[in-house]
């Protein structure tokens, strides 16, 4: 047998310090590469295998790379072994492959380029949301002994008992954020790494309706297009995407019939490591810009230096206004009415009436007024 089975009994002391430390996770896969003497070893979902929900051996940072550049996640050949993990545990190579499979078939010729040879799965945590654990074995290597997948499989109680812990941790984590937006008066609709919704406090709930609502755990607007935005920001703000240029920032307004539209900020909660067992990853906080009253035209004069038509457009755009109908309530051609809105642009920062519902609500709900900073920092 080629594991040592002292080394994995010490690097499996350190699941449930990770439990409560998810950085640790890393050295817990580093320790059982150690010890089972594999080319490199990685943790992935098997519902959503995409890069930034990866935890792995430096060793195998060249093979994932290729393996999501090349497309190899959308098909990966081990997911034949499903059945398997999800009846006994544990799948490797010989179970769910042939040997001229192994030899020649392109998923596995792309690993032999990467000196990684057979390979044996174990699955652990909940069903629904399935983490597998990977040894890889060196090319030379031959595939894994009857006995060695005996303690893998007592390998997998030690982890699953860390990921009922930890996924308890996280429960309570979000618990607690629930609560303070509730005592803070904040809306808000927490969401899972795959985008559907998993609660939402009182105060987010009197806020959903006919034009906001939870379908089969999507939150959606009745609005298409507001949907596949509220959908893309979703995805971008828990990868590495939110950090673009291109990654869409500022709030997302949703329409409302005779009202003015809610303004909704998604943000992430957290890193990718705990994603892998928080019950939510990411949060959307929705502002009722009604709730607390827009700014009165006077007030936008004086704190951005606005003119006084400038200060009443900006009002009405505040209000959700579309600028057309904004220029036919102010007598006014509708390309005058652009020369106003760069103007206010201008001088409050703001690049989109997105913004600007957010900089005229918090003027409306303060009290003495002072000169106020646009969104770029200057008045």
């Amino acid at each position: 047998m080629n594991i040592d089975l002292e080394a994995l009994d010490l690097a499996l002391d350190k699941v449930v310090e990770a439990a409560f430390e998810p950085a640790l996770w890393q050295a817990v896969v580093d320790g059982i590469a150690r010890a089972t003497g594999s080319f490199g070893v990685n943790i992935i979902p098997v519902a959503e295998r995409a890069p930034g929900l990866v935890i792995a051996t430096e060793s195998l940072g060249g093979a994932l790379e290729d393996y999501f550049n090349d497309g190899w996640n959308e098909s990966d050949w081990r997911l034949r072994g499903l059945p398997f993990l999800l009846r006994q545990g544990t799948a490797c190579d010989p179970e769910y492959t042939s040997r001229d499979d192994f030899n020649y078939h392109p998923y596995y010729r792309f690993h032999a380029k990467h000196g990684i040879g057979r390979s044996c799965m174990v699955a652990f945590s909940r069903p629904e949301d399935l983490l597998v654990v990977t040894l890889h074995r060196k090319l030379v290597d031959d595939f894994f002994s009857a006995e060695e997948v005996a303690v893998l499989g007592a390998m997998r109680d030690r982890l699953t008992m860390a990921s009922t812990l930890m996924r308890s941790v996280m429960q309570h984590r979000v618990a607690g954020m629930m609560d303070a937006f509730e005592m803070a008066d904040v809306a808000a609709i927490f969401f899972n790494r795959f985008g559907k919704v998993t609660s939402a406090n009182s105060i987010a709930a009197r806020l959903l309706g006919g034009e906001l609502q939870v379908t089969n755990g999507e939150l959606r607007s009745r609005r298409p297009e507001e949907t596949k935005r509220l959908r893309e920001r979703m995805r971008a703000v828990i990868s590495e995407s939110s950090l673009r240029a291109d990654g869409g920032h500022g709030p997302i307004l949703i329409t409302r019939e005779g009202r003015r539209p809610l303004a909704m900020r998604i943000e992430r909660l957290g890193g990718n490591l705990p994603d892998f067992f928080s019950p939510s990853v990411g949060v959307c906080l929705l502002e009722d810009p009604e709730k607390r009253g827009g700014a009165e035209p006077q007030l936008l004069r004086q704190a951005f230096g606005l003119t006084r038509t400038e200060a009443e457009v900006a009002a009405l755009l505040g209000q959700g206004m579309r600028l057309r109908r904004i220029a036919e309530q102010k007598s006014i051609t509708y390309e005058t009415a652009r020369v106003h809105l760069r103007s206010i642009f201008a001088k409050t920062g703001a690049s989109r009436q997105a913004d600007l519902i957010a900089l005229t609500g918090n003027l409306g709900g303060s009290g003495e007024v002072q000169p106020l900073k646009g969104l770029n920092g200057s008045h």
